[in-house]
């Protein structure tokens, strides 16, 4: 009986076969179709060490690829960007700088999709000598202190680094540097700070490929300085020119803002700013002092502090009355001594005279001539008392 069921009409029940298959298979094309899907994927690469013995960095020119396949709607939610590799090899280097780009299919998904490609095909390299380079790092620091206090200096731990990568982007770090933020404090503080780097124009790098630095925290340590008014005080040295007398000192600002560490600040109370020399002034004058320049080690102006100031010594002339009476008492004293003079010269002549004898007629006829000469010589004796006095 069995044998005569799977025998008798054995075409038609092949027919029927056939059809039932094509039947089946229409229906799953109609309910689930076959699609095409893509997805995106990361590029690794795979022997990245092949330029390091020849000191040269490499650089791909993408970091990820599309990948199509086929895959029926039902097995759709399936596939996923992580089923798939994609990947080059740096050994397949040529002189071109192109290589190609590798897919495999993972997690056994090769089972449920198809038609896998993957674009681009290939990817170019480029390599570039390294270069290492030393920089000097700054600090900038941002906010502000307590009131009354000051950032006196901000230490870096250590001073310098080293960059090393591709040369085009070594050549595109203009400086390096940390942030330090210092708003509201009100003692000495430290910390670390991760590197920042700079263009030429002070602007912030972000996108630096393959570099490296020899350290990326960066230790630093803030000095604050306490800031207090302070009294100055200014004094003259050297005698003004004859005539002149001096009067008075005037100091603008008469305080002045300074900060410097507490036990430092605490012990001021003023400052002597350099003595002002007034030797031959006939005049009032005025001197600025640029603070910066005379303040001792370990003490600056304070925040907004302006460092000029303007000394004011007042030379006054010495007042006529004083002057005039000098004069008179130089002309009594004159006068005085050209008639004490005039005395001793008649006292000389009457006693000369006196001892003449009576009966020389000869010497009496000469007497004039002698009187005379006595006193050609006595006016030239009262001049040059005279001259003696002017001087």
């Amino acid at each position: 009986m069995m044998k005569h069921f799977f025998t008798e009409n054995l075409p038609l029940k092949v027919l029927s076969l056939l059809i039932a298959l094509l039947l089946w298979l229409l229906v799953v094309n109609v309910s689930h179709p076959e699609v095409t899907d893509t997805k995106t994927v990361p590029l690794e690469v795979e022997n990245q060490s092949t330029f390091a013995a020849q000191n040269k960095s490499w650089e791909i020119d993408r970091t990820s690829v599309t990948i199509s396949y086929s895959v029926r709607t039902n097995s759709r939610s399936l596939i996923s960007a992580s089923d798939f590799h994609a990947y080059v090899d740096l050994k397949d280097y040529s002189i071109t700088g192109a290589v190609p780009i590798y897919v495999d299919v993972l997690n056994d998904k090769d089972e449920l999709i198809g038609d896998v490609t993957v674009r681009p095909t290939v990817t170019r390299v480029i390599i570039e000598d390294i270069q290492e380079k030393k920089f000097e790092i700054k600090n900038t620091v941002h906010g502000t202190p307590k009131s009354g206090y000051k950032v006196a200096n901000v230490i870096v731990s250590p001073e310098y680094v080293y960059l090393s990568g591709p040369q085009s982007e070594i050549g595109r770090v203009s400086s390096v540097g940390i942030d330090v933020n210092v708003e509201g404090i009100a003692q000495n503080e430290d910390g670390v700070a991760e590197l920042v780097y700079y263009d030429a124009n002070g602007n912030q790098l972000f996108d630096l490929k393959n570099v490296s630095a020899s350290t990326s925290s960066i230790h630093y340590a803030v000095t604050l300085y306490k800031e207090k008014s302070i009294n100055l005080l200014s004094s003259v040295r050297g005698t003004p020119a004859a005539g002149y007398q001096y009067e008075s000192t005037a100091v603008s600002p008469a305080t002045v803002n300074l900060a410097a560490s507490t036990y430092i600040i605490d012990g001021m109370t003023v400052f002597e700013l350099p003595k002002i020399d007034i030797s031959g002034a006939s005049g009032t004058k005025t001197i600025t002092f640029n603070l910066a320049d005379y303040l001792p080690a370990g003490v600056m102006l304070a925040e907004d502090q302006d460092a000029e100031v303007n000394v004011t010594v007042r030379i006054e002339k010495i007042p006529e009355t004083e002057e005039t009476s000098t004069d008179s008492d130089e002309t009594a004293a004159t006068t005085a001594l050209i008639s004490g003079s005039q005395s001793a010269h008649t006292s000389e002549t009457t006693a000369a005279e006196a001892k003449l004898p009576e009966s020389s007629a000869q010497d009496r006829d000469t007497e004039p001539e002698v009187t005379g000469a006595s006193h050609e010589s006595g006016s030239t004796h009262e001049e040059t008392l005279l001259s003696q006095s002017g001087h």
